[in-house]
């Protein structure tokens, strides 16, 4: 077929050629289920760029793209040499000239070529030297889209630009690039970006921003939700925390992506991990709580939330099946996000906001159950040894918080391993820093302030490195939270604390508030046992009779309603 191009002495024989050979190169290894490698893909990438080549040369030749019309290509070249001969006639007649098609869609040329180098990367070992050699075709790939996508905007067919958009939304929306990076040195504010005004949306626009704007306006809305989704992907990366919370709040799809289909839900997944990530360099930790909490709710399932592999189960059943296909839904390697990075700012994002909580309330109330159950855990302990992995560091540094020792946590977070791996680490270690002496001041307040009359503002600056100004905000904070019982001195630069003994009855009232809220939560697991009983009555009787009758509504165990109950009674 190669030979053949050579003697192709029209358009429509060249195109018919190409494409024939496009799709052997394709079928080389069908049978073996394998990817090509990597001497063919890179022929068949060659070829279907001189597709696009031959297809833009003449107007009037186009594939069938799947569409019903005839191949006369044959009949309409012999037409045309009949032309030709008739005006060398000197017939000056004008024909119309109609479109020639051959069989083929370019789309799918396209599609299949990007499977291929997926699919070649998840053949190889990551850590071999041959996957960054082959990861380097990737930009060759690229272009070849970004070609068919302009052919498609040419010739007006929007159904198959859109497909060819999001294509290349794929293939880009994850690379980072330096100059839309808020943390690049500021030339006109020293400021930095944490100190600015947040924008709603950013002001310079790349080919991500301009392929979404594009997407937004198509037809379908799993088309919307991909180019949603990798837009605030592109902006978490680039560390606009506000730009990207701003465009996902505003959509309302955390209300409706349990609907969407699996790989709408990964990429769901993937960006709000993201976001929490971009959200702890920026040094909103709470926000970043938020976002990482929500997936480590099922810990040991975060690879497959992220589709990034399969968990190894001990004391189950491996469903091969269902391994299968999480095997064919996982990312390549260069995709994948570091889980040691996401479960270290995961597990510090809640320190600081579980040791306060617990020297203010307890064990009372609950803020991030993953990390209260590894904590407790760590406490129960009789020993423990020096840490040394990521888990036993942050809980160290835990312990040193709850003791008021700020240099003690700083110094075990600066250990851990994800440093070595996360952009601006020297920025995001000295936000970091001013929040550990916060919140180390917040619980010293909390657990040893009672014991004080009053306390000198210069002697806590001099105990955790802060300025008055710092220390006079945390204390104000505190007051007027009712969380720190006392007033300052201005004259004195003191805090005058104001120690009241509770009363029998307050304490009596406190024990009878804790029994309250240790009986409404066994309650409520004993609501949501009863619920899962009933919902596994219905599916029984309708297996059984075929038919529903009276089917009980527990779909939500706080919204709880009588109303399936009741239905029975009510018509008597």
């Amino acid at each position: 077929l190669e030979g053949l191009i050579r003697f192709a002495k029209t358009a429509g024989t060249k195109l018919k050629i190409q494409a024939l050979l496009a799709t052997s190169l394709f079928d080389v290894t069908l049978s073996t289920g394998k990817a090509l490698p990597a001497s063919l893909w890179k022929k068949a990438a060659t070829q279907i760029s001189e597709i696009i080549d031959t297809l833009v040369s003449d107007a009037m030749l186009r594939l069938s793209e799947d569409d019903e019309v005839d191949e006369n290509w044959d009949v309409k070249e012999i037409e045309a040499d009949k032309d030709e001969k008739s005006k060398r006639e000197g017939d000056d007649e004008k024909k119309e000239t109609k479109v020639v098609y051959v069989n083929g869609n370019l789309f799918s040329f396209v599609k299949r070529l990007s499977s291929q180098f997926l699919q070649s990367l998840s053949d190889l070992n990551e850590h071999d030297a041959a996957y960054v050699t082959r990861l380097a075709d990737e930009t060759s790939l690229v272009k070849i889209i970004a070609k068919c996508g302009d052919y498609y905007q040419s010739i007006k067919k929007e159904d198959f630009l859109v497909k060819v958009k999001l294509l290349q939304l794929s293939h880009t929306y994850y690379i980072p690039q330096e100059k839309y990076d808020v943390f690049k040195p500021q030339k006109e504010d020293s400021k930095g970006y944490l100190m600015k005004s947040k924008p709603l949306f950013s002001e310079e626009t790349s080919e991500v921003y301009n392929l979404c704007m594009y997407l937004y306006h198509a037809e379908g809305p799993r088309t919307k939700t991909t180019a949603l989704l990798s837009h605030v992907y592109f902006y978490s990366i680039h560390n606009r925390f506000m730009e990207a919370r701003n465009l996902l709040l505003m959509s309302h799809l955390q209300d409706v992506i349990h609907n969407a289909d699996i790989h709408s839900r990964i990429l769901y997944n993937r960006t709000l991990a993201q976001l929490g990530l971009c959200a702890f360099r920026n040094g909103y930790y709470g926000a970043s709580l938020d976002c990482l909490s929500e997936l480590y709710t099922y810990p040991n399932r975060i690879k497959e939330l992220l589709a990034q592999g399969v968990t190894s189960t001990r004391y189950h059943e491996r469903n091969l099946e269902k391994e299968k296909l999480e095997r064919m839904r996982e990312y390549p390697y260069h995709m994948h996000m570091n889980l040691d990075m996401l479960e270290a700012v995961n597990l510090i994002s809640a320190m600081f906001a579980e040791v306060p909580n617990l020297a203010k309330h307890g064990k009372r109330k609950v803020i991030s159950r993953s990390f209260r159950k590894q904590y407790d855990h760590h406490k129960k302990q009789a020993f423990t040894g020096p840490p040394e992995s990521t888990r036993h560091l942050i809980m160290s540094a835990s312990d040193s918080l709850a003791c008021g020792d700020w240099e003690a946590c700083y110094k075990n977070i600066c250990q851990l391993r994800m440093w070595s791996l996360m952009p601006h680490a020297d920025d995001v270690k000295e936000n970091l820093k001013k929040q550990v002496q916060q919140s180390s001041l917040q619980v010293y307040l909390l657990v040893y302030g009672p014991q004080y009359c009053s306390i000198d503002m210069k002697q806590l600056c001099t105990m955790f490195d802060m300025s008055e100004k710092d220390v006079h905000k945390v204390a104000s904070r505190m007051m007027l939270r009712t969380e720190l019982l006392g007033a300052w001195d201005q004259p004195s630069g003191c805090i005058i604390m104001h120690n009241e003994e509770l009363s029998r009855l307050q304490q009596t009232a406190l024990g009878y508030a804790d029994k309250v809220a240790q009986y409404v939560e066994m309650n409520e697991r004993l609501l949501d046992l009863r619920s899962s009983y009933y919902k596994n009555q219905d599916l029984r009787s309708k297996d059984q009779k075929g038919h529903d009758r009276g089917t009980r509504t527990y779909n939500k165990p706080k919204a709880y309603s009588r109303r399936g109950q009741m239905s029975r009674t009510s018509r008597y």
